[in-house]
């Protein structure tokens, strides 16, 4: 199985790139496209009607979206063995957050209109392969000044300029996904690691005062040290983290946690 990763700004084209490769990959492959997104999507949808294969949505919610792909990957893995090919697609509200694996190939769908390139953290620099998108909208120039920039940040990396309307590009995409290797195992290593969320506001606190994110986060440690941080989703929530902030905003009830002992 080969597991793909596409990850990009909003806006940037990653759904459209995606549609082209999974047009391109679909009649030698056995495909499944997993969505990840905040709030609400329809994109797994219109994938599944236009190119008959399985997908899944998977919405994020209060979480971090890239935190929570991180810990639904070994579940889509290991519910979809008999794939040759696994895409998944991440939200990308972060630049610095990226579920990159070191097992699987990861893509950066990149705007050309976005900006300098050395902005970017480890969705740019980890990239096995960078997909500049929308060049038609800017000068030769300028596509060479932005070029140069990607290879600065990430001199490894191997670019391919598409255009997410017309499909051009997107075979050098489908070539390397299809030379890149399978995945040996479940157990995936990510590229680079998470930031840090360990705060009050982390734990669902509103208020903009020192005392009160200092008292929400003493709550959420205290409730978190009576959990297992398995996510496992028996309370009812997606994350242990979830699940805290719901108790604390009086919307949860500690004992739906099994492991807490009442």
């Amino acid at each position: 199985m080969k597991f793909i990763i596409f990850a990009g700004t909003p806006g940037s084209g990653k759904t459209s790139v995606i549609k082209y490769v999974v047009q391109e990959l679909k009649d030698n492959f056995k495909l499944f496209f997993a969505k990840f997104d905040c709030l609400q999507t329809l994109d797994n949808e219109r994938i599944a009607k236009q190119y008959k294969i399985p997908t899944t949505k998977k919405l994020a919610g209060e979480l971090c979206p890239d935190h929570y792909t991180a810990l639904e990957i070994p579940k889509i893995i290991k519910e979809n063995q008999d794939k040759d090919i696994i895409i998944l697609e991440t939200a990308g509200l972060c630049l610095r957050c990226s579920p990159y694996v070191k097992e699987g190939l990861g893509i950066n769908v990149l705007d050309i209109t976005s900006g300098d390139p050395s902005r970017y953290g480890p969705i740019l620099t980890d990239a096995d392969i960078v997909a500049i998108s929308k060049g038609d909208l800017v000068s030769q120039a300028e596509r060479e000044i932005f070029r140069a920039g990607v290879l600065k940040v990430n001199p490894e990396t191997k670019i391919a300029e598409v255009n997410g309307l017309t499909g051009e590009g997107v075979i050098d995409i489908v070539k390397y996904i299809e030379k890149f290797s399978n995945i040996k195992s479940e157990r995936l290593t990510l590229k680079h690691s998470m930031p840090s969320a360990v705060c009050g506001y982390c734990y669902g606190n509103k208020i903009i005062d020192e005392k009160e994110t200092q008292k929400r986060y003493l709550a959420g440690k205290e409730l978190k040290n009576l959990i297992p941080n398995l996510n496992c989703g028996k309370c009812g929530f997606k994350s242990c983290n979830e699940f805290i902030r719901a108790v604390l905003d009086g919307k949860a009830k500690r004992g739906q946690c099994p492991f807490i002992k009442k």
